[in-house]
């Protein structure tokens, strides 16, 4: 038998202990699932036994659930469907042992693991924060597949369970022990104390399953579920068909009998399982998994780490530095701006401990780990500085200068500029190799991507650094050269400058963010201007013209929005009107403010509203790759799913050339450099491509 699951027995318990050998976190494939049925037929023979422990090996996993390289490499329904019923059958075995099973969960517990301690009669967790359950089959394109939609239900409720199943949102211990998922919350090295002394007293031997009160009566079923789809399409715009089939999966296991139910989550994962949705999402998690990977040279670790600025950029950037048991200092010339920036850290603390992604503890250690300061004073003992202050050449030259007479020749000067050179602020700072860009997403603490750039001075082992310290911090990085506006905001510019000149064209802005928002995206372009800030996009905009000419010529409108005020969520004006920080509804004086045409009377359908707003994207994106601006087509896709929410069902913007084919593409690009102007002339590359029958990506 291959060790993948280590048995003993001590006393009458039995323990079986998850640890796959070379491997970080276990996983479920079919040997693994095969073994785990040999450990339960042997145990099930044992009427000595009273009990059974899963525990695992990992220092940081119980289960990371089935083996993702299994699922990506079915090819037909009946496939999954088989892979489906023989985790259902190991599971029911387990659930069916004539002695208590206590799931004793430390660490990540998803997917299939999570599906394992369903199986199992109690759940107990460790108290430490990266502890966490949850099914996320549907942010894969499937659905679970081994009883989970079955057994989750019956524990925590028909809305809970629906909610998390589509989602596909973590649990964390505090929350999981509130909603009857977890039995029992313990420090990690009372695990197993706790899981004998739940065994000895198995105390809900008699429990009933959970159910709402309403929800036993057919009627209010039928109408919880035909609202839950209603949401779920609202959501996702339809282009989840997983989402839905996981709806329906739940349904079946309160209007069939038990086998039934688990026959018809094994059917609508075979389904599932093929969709080039399904397919798609699978390529995003690769693309997360390899950009999050630590490279062998980035073994380093930082401890100390200070932010200068103490705007909310700054107070978030100091305020993921905490969250991820770095000691954060925060620094800025002004106390009001301190004590506003400490205020915010509290709030999203307490934000946090509400919504139980931290606990109580958590927050105040957090809090407690942050310093701060009005001069540069503790700077010599930091490891690495962040420049978070305004977007300016020369504010952000003087605040570099100061900070490297205050440090030591090793200590990393790093600047979160969005679009200005990073060799030319290095060279206002003596030792440049050691400055870089990392470029911070706003918010810094919840937005997954950061570009990491290296001008013309950085060192190679500065560069490793920072893509370290960016891995460390829990986010996905991508190396980008050092030209203006880099990656994300040089795609961006020409996809918001086509909205604005479709406003100036008679379109409706509520038209042309609901194309957009149809198609996936998580706002419309207006509403993205609003928040960035229409004079930061102003900013951008101008030093990406001054760079590339014609392509990037900005529509004069967001000058004159700038100039009236209207700066966007910020100023509670712009191409929307704002109450309290909220968006209420589009500013339908902007006509008459703006001398804007009347409304078309035919206005454009949304797919061409989507084509004319993304493929001017997508074409600078393939510039991006001739210039040698990134390295390859995953670099692009991989910043515009993380850094700008492009849909991740898609694939990415160049996963999507692929699936309309580069000559369909170039085709609609030189009908509207006919129609709409020089700027949508297509790229060399994707002509080549064309003309070749060539991808972007041959996988």
């Amino acid at each position: 038998m291959t060790d993948f699951i280590r048995s003993e027995i001590t006393g009458t318990i039995a323990i079986l202990t998850l640890d796959q050998p070379d491997s970080r976190v276990n996983v479920l494939n079919r040997l693994v699932l095969t073994e785990l049925r040999n450990h339960l037929t042997t145990l099930a023979a044992n009427r000595e036994l009273t009990g059974l422990i899963i525990i695992s090996g990992k220092p940081d996993n119980f289960c990371a659930g089935a083996d993702l390289s299994v699922i990506e490499g079915i090819r037909t329904a009946a496939e999954a469907r088989a892979l489906a019923r023989q985790g259902q059958e190991i599971f029911n075995q387990l659930a069916a042992l004539p002695c208590p099973s206590v799931a004793a969960i430390h660490g990540s517990c998803l997917g299939g693991g999570t599906e394992l301690a369903l199986a199992c009669t109690y759940r107990i967790a460790s108290s430490e924060p990266q502890t966490f359950l949850g099914l996320p089959e549907t942010q894969l394109g499937i659905i679970p597949g081994f009883g989970g939609t079955q057994r989750l239900p019956r524990l925590v409720g028909i809305s809970e369970a629906l909610r998390l199943i589509t989602s596909g949102s973590r649990v964390f211990a505090s929350k999981g022990r509130r909603i009857g998922l977890l039995d029992e919350i313990v420090p990690k090295e009372h695990l197993l104390a706790a899981a004998r002394r739940l065994i000895s007293s198995h105390p809900q031997s008699g429990r009933v399953a959970h159910t709402e009160l309403l929800t036993r009566l057919s009627p209010w079923r039928k109408l919880l579920f035909q609202r839950a789809r209603q949401l779920a399409r609202r959501k996702s715009g339809g282009h989840y068909p997983a989402i839905d089939a996981a709806i329906s999966a739940v349904a079946a296991g309160y209007d069939l009998d038990p086998a039934d139910g688990l026959e018809t989550e094994a059917n609508l994962l075979g389904e599932m399982a093929i969709t080039d949705t399904a397919r798609h999402l699978q390529q995003v998690y690769r693309l997360r998994e390899r950009f999050t990977k630590k490279e062998p040279a980035e073994a380093r670790r930082f401890s100390r780490v200070a932010v200068f600025g103490a705007g909310v950029m700054g107070g978030s950037i100091v305020t993921l530095l905490a969250e991820k048991g770095v000691q954060g200092r925060l620094l800025n010339r002004s106390l009001k701006g301190l004590k506003e920036a400490l205020g915010l850290l509290a709030e999203n603390l307490a934000a946090s401990v509400a919504k139980g992604r931290l606990s109580a503890a958590e927050a105040t250690r957090i809090r407690h780990g942050i310093t701060y300061d009005t001069g540069l004073r503790g700077l010599r003992g930091q490891e690495a500085i962040i420049e978070a202050v305004a977007e300016n050449m020369g504010v952000k030259k003087s605040v570099l200068a100061d900070i490297a007479r205050e440090v030591p020749a090793d200590t990393l000067i790093l600047t979160n500029t969005s679009s200005l050179s990073v060799s030319e602020l290095g060279r206002a700072v003596v030792h440049p190799g050691r400055v870089a860009g990392l470029h911070f997403f706003n918010p810094a603490d919840r937005m997954q991507l950061v570009e990491v750039i290296c001008g013309a001075d950085t060192t190679a082992a500065t560069c490793g650094a920072v893509m370290a310290l960016a891995r460390q911090l829990g986010k996905i990085p991508v190396l980008v050269q050092d030209r203006p506006g880099f990656l994300v905001n040089r795609l961006l510019l020409p996809y918001l400058n086509e909205a604005v000149r479709l406003l100036e064209g008679g379109q409706r802005i509520g038209d042309i963010d609901r194309a957009l928002t149809d198609f996936g995206m998580p706002v419309g372009p207006f509403a993205l201007l609003d928040l960035v800030g229409l004079d930061i996009a102003a900013h951008v905009a101008e030093v990406l013209h001054r760079t590339f000419g014609e392509r990037m010529e900005p529509s004069m409108l967001l000058t004159k929005m700038v100039e009236n005020g209207r700066l966007g969520q910020k100023s509670n004006r712009g191409f929307y009107r704002y109450e309290q920080g909220r968006r209420t509804k589009v500013a339908t004086e902007l006509g008459a403010e703006l001398n804007l045409p009347a409304p078309a009377k035919k206005p454009l359908p949304p797919p061409e509203i989507v084509d004319r707003l993304l493929l001017p994207l997508l074409n600078e994106g393939v510039r991006c790759l001739e210039e040698g601006l990134v390295a390859e087509a995953a670099v692009v896709d991989t910043a515009m799913l993380f850094g700008a929410g492009f849909p991740p069902y898609t694939g990415g913007i160049l996963r999507y050339a692929d699936d309309r084919s580069a000559i369909n593409v170039v085709k609609k690009l030189r009908e509207l450099e006919v129609t709409a102007g020089k700027r949508y002339a297509p790229a060399g590359l994707l002509v080549a491509l064309a003309d070749s029958g060539r991808k972007f990506y041959e996988d």
